[in-house]
């Protein structure tokens, strides 16, 4: 029992010196949360990091921001210049937003994404989001609302925007995938300033485009939304169903509960059509209209209509996406995957033939139950 007593002690110090030693180098680290990238008038880049400072808060479990800034010719010189000038040293393994300014996006990303995939610290987990303004460091001058730093803030947003399908969940390891690959074009959410009670704060603003490493332009929310539809990661949100006339005010919310897509790539007679399944329970969420929503034959007709106006609004986004050449679907992958021999013909000049791809929609809406209200509450009345 005593030679027990005293094996257990062997092991357990090490372990407490080993934790007070990590300790002790973990005051040596600034930890990076997250960070912005410009290019420079000379050509450069302008890296601003945005660390935690846990001394300097004044609050127990809180952080202050504070944001550092380095130059260099490449961005791999701007790290490390900033290792240069801030000690202790920055910590990278903990960052979980990379922010790139809108003019760099359109030159090309190739640089950003060779830094991060190359760095032993740097996470591929974390969420790269494209500025639409002048300088991404700009986002610096926001308030947050709910935290202390603006790049968490930032990151809980685009977790929690994922129930809307608003905006776009995207890990750096899948855009990088998405960039790598032949047959699909990169996406990542967007994000711009706006002023609430006289506060800049930071909010998603739909989704940016890419062809290979090159920002070519955006798509709003609701372009979000259909664009997840056809990519099956819809996990929540809304539809708004027109219900009246035409240029009418009739409206009706559904609440998505949940949603699949299945896609099939078919080729006959020298044509590519794409088949889309798409199946969503929703319920009745809100209604402004003086139609009663009561009996089957009325939920059925609504149903009918969300659909019809789903497949428009997704071929209307489509079309879009043909127009600008930018396989955001992976529909050329579909092919490549499913149709090997086809894509070996085609693979080559799959900017030409995306464009002339056609998609068949077939929706299926289900309204499972239309809440506590026996009766649609009628306007004007």
């Amino acid at each position: 029992m005593k030679k027990a007593k005293i094996l257990s002690c062997i092991i357990i110090i090490p372990l407490l010196l080993t934790s007070c030693w990590n300790y002790r180098e973990a005051d040596n680290l600034t930890l990076v949360r997250g960070f912005t990238v410009d290019k420079t008038e000379d050509g450069g880049y302008l890296l601003s990091s945005e660390t935690a400072d846990m001394h300097e808060s004044g609050k127990e479990g809180s952080a202050k921001s504070v944001i550092i800034e380095s130059r260099g010719k490449t961005l791999f010189e701007a790290v490390r210049n900033a290792l240069m000038v801030n000690v202790p040293k920055l910590y990278w393994a903990h960052t979980s937003v990379c922010i790139i300014s809108q003019q760099l996006a359109q030159e090309g990303v190739t640089q950003v994404l060779d830094f991060l995939s190359r760095d032993h610290e740097t996470r591929l987990d974390m969420h790269p989001v494209i500025y639409k303004g002048n300088e991404a460091r700009e986002v610096f001058e926001a308030k947050p609302l709910t935290t202390e730093l603006v790049t968490e803030e930032l990151r809980d947003m685009i977790y929690d925007q994922k129930g809307s399908s608003k905006a776009m969940h995207v890990q750096i390891y899948e855009f990088i995938e998405n960039v790598s690959n032949e047959g699909i074009s990169a996406v990542m959410p967007a994000i711009c300033l706006t002023e609430v009670k006289g506060e800049k704060t930071i909010r998603l603003c739909g989704t940016a485009v890419f062809r290979e490493d090159k920002l070519i332009g955006y798509l709003d929310e609701d372009e979000t939304k259909y664009l997840s539809f056809v990519l099956d990661v819809v996990e929540g949100g809304v539809l708004v169903v027109n219900v009246g006339s035409e240029g009418g005010n009739d409206k009706v919310t559904l609440e998505i509960l949940n949603s699949k897509t299945k896609i099939k790539p078919k080729y006959e007679e020298g044509k590519i059509t794409i088949e889309m399944k798409i199946k969503i329970r929703t319920v009745l969420d809100d209604v402004v209209t003086r139609i009663q929503f009561c009996h089957e034959n009325e939920l059925k007709a609504l149903s009918k209509t969300a659909g019809e106006q789903l497949k428009g609004n997704i071929l209307e986004l489509i079309k879009k996406a043909q127009n600008s050449g930018a396989d955001i679907f992976g529909f050329g992958l579909l092919i490549k995957r499913n149709i090997p021999k086809l894509w070996k013909e085609m693979g080559k000049d799959w900017d030409k033939h995306f464009k002339e791809v056609e998609a068949e929609i077939i929706p299926e809406i289900e309204i499972v139950h239309t809440g506590l209200l026996k009766k649609t509450l009628k306007i004007g009345d």
